[in-house]
């Protein structure tokens, strides 16, 4: 009587161990599975990435308030690269950010607004924040500097690597 009593138990606890199991997979596959704008609770997602210095995914307007930007460095040789969002004021656009980065390199950033970054981000790693912009014109930049594969170079800033977008 005692032996039918643990097997039912363990029969039981291995049924309540795949549905717990399945749940998990269920839960898993569904936070991978994120597009490159989606919405969660009302705060739009951009999955952004870099890749022959070149900033991609992000739509060249948002809405105003939070956004998430997943950020991933997709350069095919080790580098590092990172995403530094200012706020450009009326009349100026990437350009200006480009002359100045050629101008001043690395320290040209600190004649920015920054609204916040994702900083020091190597080849094949992505990492996450949040953004709370308020409606006006802005900008991704990198001030890093260096080669693909080694060695150092302009900041990126100053090879173009800047992409305007507007947050209404």
């Amino acid at each position: 009587m005692m032996g039918n009593a643990s097997l039912r138990g363990s029969r039981l606890g291995r049924g309540a161990m795949v549905v717990a199991t399945a749940a998990v997979l269920v839960l898993l596959a569904s936070s991978c599975s994120k597009s490159s704008n989606t919405t969660s609770g009302g705060s739009p997602s951009y999955s952004v990435f870099v890749q022959k210095f070149r900033f991609h995914g992000l739509p060249t307007t948002v809405p105003s308030g939070n956004l998430t930007i997943d950020f991933s460095n997709r350069e095919s040789l080790p580098i590092t690269h990172e995403m530094v969002l200012v706020s450009l004021p009326q009349g100026k656009s990437k350009q200006d950010i480009i002359s100045d980065a050629n101008k001043k390199g690395a320290k040209s950033e600190d004649d920015w607004l920054h609204f916040g970054e994702i900083p020091e981000v190597d080849s094949g790693a992505t990492k996450a924040q949040v953004f709370d912009l308020p409606a006006g014109t802005y900008a991704l930049a990198c001030w890093q500097n260096g080669n693909l594969g080694g060695g150092t170079g302009k900041v990126h800033a100053a090879r173009g690597m800047v992409f305007q977008f507007t947050v209404s």
